[in-house]
């Protein structure tokens, strides 16, 4: 009997605690929604589920909150010249996910596996007009 009150308790108090930084996170995101008028919130999740076999119950997550839709071209950007860079980061065989209508990680979202990609293969994290305009001319020479 005092086991099982014991672990209840520990639960009731892991449950406060992960409410408690819920809570202080949209606090944040509040806060930052309102001084970053150019970042539109966007309510896209994708599920996670467990590769392990031990258990098939799936959840989701936020992918990416806000994003950015101008230049520079950054993380958390979502823009239709992002889909060129992505391109171009194909070429060079660079994992990007499985989004996009080819499940081949071009979707025109500037994510993790985007700026990871970049920053191997480009050393940057951040692209211009001039940038972008340069890998369509290496995109259309390679024939892509």
């Amino acid at each position: 009997m005092g086991s099982v009150i014991v672990v209840l308790a520990g639960g009731a108090v892991a449950y406060m605690y992960y409410k408690k930084k819920k809570d202080q996170k949209e606090g944040d995101l509040a806060q930052n929604q309102e001084s970053t008028p150019q970042i539109i919130p966007i309510n896209t999740t994708i599920p996670v589920s467990s590769s392990s076999g031990s258990s098939s119950s799936s959840s989701s997550t936020p992918r990416i909150k806000y994003v950015k839709t101008g230049y520079p071209l950054k993380y958390r950007t979502r823009h239709q010249d992002v889909k060129t860079l992505q391109a171009y980061l194909k070429i060079y065989k660079e994992n990007l996910g499985k989004s996009g209508s080819k499940r081949d990680g071009v979707d025109g979202v500037f994510g993790p596996l985007t700026l990871k990609a970049a920053k191997k293969r480009l050393g940057k994290s951040e692209f211009t007009e001039k940038d972008i305009a340069g890998m369509r001319r290496a995109l259309k020479m390679v024939g892509k």
